[in-house]
Parts: structure tokens; C-alpha cells; sequence
């Protein structure tokens, strides 16, 4: 593999899934760290409020004790009433409570008041509250606007320590892409050679049966394998040259597909027909070497699930601003239950027709190139009724 020029503190671009990732991963870090700071400065000005409201009622409940001290008994000494409102109404108030120090509102004022009853005297006093309390408040939108600002600060700082945090992981995730991406392109033409020569090898007259069925087997093997590397290829390079799109006409994409499997689906015994109509456009934008191996991977799927006999429809429609393709088979089916672990990578499952088994990335291979387009995927099917997989794409403007 050939060295790469440049020197080697040059850091390489990162592919957007992975920029989106680490961004994420940093969004979440502030989030959290923005979080627990307003967990614990909301306790902060709660206790800041609850004991300086405290201790503005015991400062003026003290001043309440020290004017009763030189009171008359019965006598009720009433302060601050405001405009509007009468002594007499704040005494009945405090007439009706008993020994102790009180809060109450009369004429949408508060007061405080403190009440002393001793060997059947009573006095009590009574002032308005409303400039203590108004201080408590202030001082709680005070710790509120300053808590705020340290919330922001916090998530800010969280943000930038979480972005240097994880740019090492971006860098090995960028590596790691790299790696795959070189690796496959290293591997290409030796896995093709050798694809050609075991096919070479198949052509060959062969006298012995479990020869020939080992000669078969290396043929498979090697197609597979070769199918993985070209698919990993893709998959890096759907990461790192987002750039290179262009308009794609799916009708032709599957006409393409159904050429390339006619051979195929003839030895199989299964009907391969595109259902499309001519008047609508079926154009998206993206990578047609891409949306083909999509398209290529769900029919190769489906050839796996149908019994000779069978059908499998290429199925386009057009519609709101959205081009779909359907691959719909008459197939054994699918559990809807395992639908979404089928588009994990390298998911093994075997075929309907007592093919071997495939290990590959298939689906997940698929299911990315949708999400690189923009578009969604949809598995639906049944056991025993076949299956329907459909891939729907911004059309293009």
C-alpha cells in the first residue's frame, strides 16, 4: 500500500456521519454539564430565598417583640397600614389568630404579626411586610439571572471541553474509515484476480464429484468475499466523497439491476419485471454507483427468499416530492418481529431456497446509502407472504 503525501501532523477531514456524531456526542456532554450546574443552583437559590426570607421575619419579629415589650395589655399596635385599608381591619385579622408569629395579607398586603398571651393578657403587634418581602424577591431574581448566566457558561464550557474530549475519538473514527477504505482498494484487484482464476479453475473438465462441488464452493466464496471488500469500498467511499452527486433516474437504475440479474433469475426460475410509469419522473440526486448497489443488494435478497416459479417486482412511483422504489417479492416471507435487526451489519441468514447462508453487510450496506440520500427504508412482509422493501428519496429539484 503506498504511502500518502503530506506531513503526518496533517489531520484528515473527518466524513460527515462522523462530524455529526462527535458534534452530537458534544451537544450531549454541554447538555448534561448545563443540567447538573442548574440542578445545583436551583438548590442554591432555593436556600438562598428560604433563609433570607427567614431571616427578615426574625429581624422584624424581633423589632414586633421590643415595641410590646412597653404595651398596654389587650392592646394591639398595628404598623404600615396602607392607603385604602383601616387599623381596625388589621387588628380583627390578628384577633383571629393565637399566640405565635404570623403571615397574612389584608387589602392584597402582607403582614407580619406577634402575639404574647400571658396569664389571660393578650398583646400583639402587627407591621406591614410588604418591603421585607419585596427584598426577598429581589435578591431571588438576583440568584436567578446570575445562576443563568453560569448555566450558559456552563453549557459553553462543557461544549469546549467536550469538543477537545472527542476529537481523538474523530480521528480514529476518520482513521479507522481510511484504513477500511485503502484496505479495500488494496484488496480489489487481488480478490478479482483470484475470483477469475477459480472461475478459470470451475471451467475445467473435473472427474471427481467432491472435487467439483470444492471447485463450486471456492467459486461462491470468492464472489462473496469479493462482494464484501467492493461493499465496504462503497460504504467509505459514500463517507469521505459526499460531493460527487449527480442526477440519478431510478427507472434506468432498475432497468440496469434487472439486466444484470436476467441471466440469474432465469437459472432460478424467477420472473424479474420493472413496473414503472413513464410519465412520472423518477429522478434523486446521489451516487449512482450507490443507489445501483442498493437497489442491486435488495433484489439479490429477494432471489434468495423466492422459489422457482416466483416474482420479483421492481415497483417505482413518484409523488409529493419523493421518488420510491419498492423490491417486492412473493417469497417465504419475513418475521416483522426481526425486521429492524436485518439491517445490522453482517447479519447472517439463509436463503428460502436452501441457498447457504450469506454473511455480509446487505442490508445495513442499504440502509446506509438511503440515510447518505436523505431517505428512509421500510421492511414489510409476513411469513409465507412474501416481502416488500422500499426506498424513498427527496426527488430532485
Amino acid at each position: 500500500m503506498s504511502p500518502r503525501r503530506g506531513g503526518a501532523a496533517h489531520r484528515p477531514p473527518s466524513a460527515p456521519a462522523d462530524r455529526r456524531l462527535l458534534r452530537r456526542a458534544s451537544l450531549v456532554v454541554a447538555a448534561q454539564t448545563a443540567v447538573a450546574v442548574a440542578l445545583v443552583i436551583g438548590v442554591l437559590v432555593a436556600l438562598v430565598y428560604s433563609i433570607s426570607g427567614q431571616e427578615r421575619i426574625s429581624a422584624t419579629d424581633h423589632k414586633l417583640q421590643s415595641k410590646l415589650a412597653d404595651s398596654a395589655p389587650g392592646e394591639t399596635i398595628v404598623d404600615g397600614t396602607p392607603e385604602g385599608c383601616s387599623d381596625d381591619e388589621v387588628r380583627a385579622a390578628v384577633d383571629a389568630r393565637g399566640a405565635g408569629t404570623h403571615r397574612f395579607e389584608v387589602c392584597d398586603t402582607p403582614f407580619l404579626a406577634h402575639v404574647e398571651e400571658t396569664g389571660g393578657d393578650r398583646v400583639a403587634a402587627a407591621t406591614n411586610f410588604t418591603e421585607q418581602q419585596e427584598e426577598t424577591e429581589r435578591l431571588a431574581r438576583l440568584s436567578i439571572l446570575v445562576g443563568a448566566v453560569g448555566v450558559l457558561a456552563a453549557a459553553g464550557l462543557g461544549w469546549l471541553v467536550a469538543r477537545r474530549a472527542v476529537r481523538p475519538l474523530g480521528d480514529a473514527l476518520t482513521s479507522q474509515r481510511r484504513f477500511v477504505a485503502e484496505a479495500s482498494h488494496e484488496l480489489r484487484t487481488p480478490l478479482a484476480i483470484l475470483h477469475t482464476r477459480a472461475q478459470l479453475l470451475q471451467r475445467r473438465p473435473v472427474g471427481d464429484d467432491d472435487q467439483r462441488q470444492e471447485i463450486d464452493q471456492l467459486v461462491d466464496d470468492a464472489r462473496v468475499l469479493n462482494d464484501i471488500v467492493n461493499d465496504l469500498l462503497l460504504s467509505a467511499e459514500m463517507q469521505f466523497r459526499p460531493e460527487s452527486r449527480q442526477p440519478v433516474d431510478l427507472a434506468r437504475v432498475a432497468t440496469e439491476v434487472k439486466d444484470s440479474f436476467s441471466a440469474t433469475a432465469d437459472d432460478a426460475g424467477v420472473d424479474l419485471v420493472v413496473d414503472s410509469d413513464p410519465a412520472e419522473s423518477h429522478v434523486v440526486t446521489g451516487v449512482p454507483s450507490a443507489l445501483r448497489r442498493a437497489v442491486a443488494a435488495l433484489v439479490d435478497n429477494s432471489m434468495d427468499h423466492v422459489a422457482r416459479g416466483g416474482t420479483i417486482t421492481l415497483g417505482l412511483s413518484g409523488s409529493g416530492g419523493t421518488v420510491r422504489i419498492s423490491v417486492i417479492d412473493d417469497g417465504d416471507g419475513l418475521d416483522p418481529e426481526l425486521a429492524a435487526q436485518l439491517t445490522q451489519r453482517f447479519r447472517r441468514g439463509s436463503g428460502g431456497n436452501g441457498h447457504h447462508p450469506r454473511l455480509g453487510l446487505g442490508l445495513a450496506l442499504v440502509d446506509e446509502i438511503v440515510h447518505a440520500h436523505d431517505g428512509t427504508l421500510a421492511i414489510d412482509g409476513r411469513p409465507g407472504d412474501g416481502a416488500t422493501v422500499t426506498l424513498t428519496f427527496p426527488a430532485a429539484p
